[in-house]
Formats: structure tokens, C-alpha cells, sequence
């Protein structure tokens, strides 16, 4: 079984909560999924990762 962590994106990007629009950027070493939105309390979630790609997915499939 293959690892799902370490896709390539370097240790450098955005952590987005999908519920409100807050941003910060990436820490390195912590994952965006351990980092909550102090406005909201969500998970954040790595712009341009799988997680955020899949949430953007299924929102999108509710709206539309």
C-alpha cells in the first residue's frame, strides 16, 4: 500500500477553510488538516491538494 502523503507540492502554499474563506499560509511541517479556522472552528484544507480539490468537487455537485 502506497502513501498518500508527500504529493510533490513542496513545503510552501495555502491553508483554506472551505466553510468562511479564511486563509494562512502553510506552515512547514504541520498539515493543513491539523490547522482549525479560528474564525469557524473547520479544518483547513490545502489549496490545490486532494482534499480541497474533492470538497470543491462534491460542493459544486450539491449546488449544481
Amino acid at each position: 500500500m502506497s502513501d498518500i502523503r508527500g504529493r510533490g507540492m513542496g513545503p510552501a502554499g495555502t491553508c483554506v477553510c472551505l466553510k468562511c474563506g479564511y486563509s494562512i499560509s502553510k506552515r512547514r511541517g504541520v498539515p493543513c488538516l491539523d490547522e482549525k479556522c479560528p474564525k469557524c472552528g473547520a479544518a483547513l484544507l490545502r489549496k490545490g491538494g486532494d482534499h480541497y480539490f474533492n470538497a470543491n468537487k462534491t460542493k459544486k455537485g450539491r449546488t449544481e
